[in-house]
């Protein structure tokens, strides 16, 4: 199994937002595979997944994901797949399966779940300032206000964009916002849930507290000035 660069730099995005089991270290040895990786360059994923101790995390179950897809024995991952394995309801269920555990951090399966699935929104400034993203679909909208947008990126410079627990991940072109759409709108557990989802505030998330911030807690070492690797 191979990778092409923007599809582990997604994946990669995709996991900073999420309090997956991954360490630090787990973190920054993927970020150097990333690092030394041209956007449109392929390496093979096995160093990639050779880091982890558990095979429990998202790098394993995006691998478990193209394989039950794949049409030969070398899938190359790319940014379809992660859009398809995070999107859909493959990962809705994946996020379903854990809530037994989280009465603790959990207020509103709604609005966890939803958060918990890529879909895809516009981004701007909100009241006062901050970022917020829309999700709209037809028949209605949900905002997420406080989210977490890296400075990487101008929301000007696209119309949609990929969003997974108050993070704004990546530009989307406008084949891959249709594909995001039409796996969410397959998804009728999505589509039953959203519309009990008007408003989300990441800056008091659940019962978490500040989300956006550990988000750019996460990612800070990355992008964000921190440590060099």
């Amino acid at each position: 199994m191979r990778i092409r660069g923007e599809a582990l730099e997604l994946a990669f995005r995709v996991v900073l937002s999420c309090p997956c089991p991954v360490t630090h270290a787990q973190e920054v040895a993927v970020f150097r595979h990333l690092r030394d990786l041209a956007p449109d360059e392929v390496m093979d994923y096995a160093p990639v997944l050779a880091g982890f101790d558990s095979t429990d995390t998202p790098f394993h179950g995006l691998a478990a994901f193209v394989s039950w897809t794949a049409e030969d024995d070398d899938p190359l991952i790319e940014r379809h797949h992660v859009l398809r394995c995070n999107a859909s309801s493959y990962h809705w269920e994946v996020a379903a399966a854990t809530l037994s555990g989280k009465s603790r951090i959990v207020s509103s399966v709604s609005s966890y779940l939803l958060s918990h699935t890529i879909v895809p929104v516009s981004v701007a400034a909100g009241e006062g300032g901050s970022p917020a993203a829309r999700y709209r679909y037809e028949g209605g909208e949900a905002a997420f206000d406080n989210i977490f947008l890296p400075a990487e990126y101008d929301p000007a410079s696209a119309a949609r964009w990929a969003f997974h627990l108050g993070t704004v991940l990546s530009p989307l072109s406008d084949a891959e916002a249709a594909l995001v759409s039409r796996l969410n709108e397959a998804n009728d557990q999505l589509v039953l849930h959203r519309a009990r989802v008007a408003r989300v505030d990441y800056a008091d998330f659940e019962l978490q507290g500040d989300y956006a911030g550990f988000c750019r807690r996460r990612h800070a070492p990355f992008w964000g000035g921190g440590d060099t690797f």
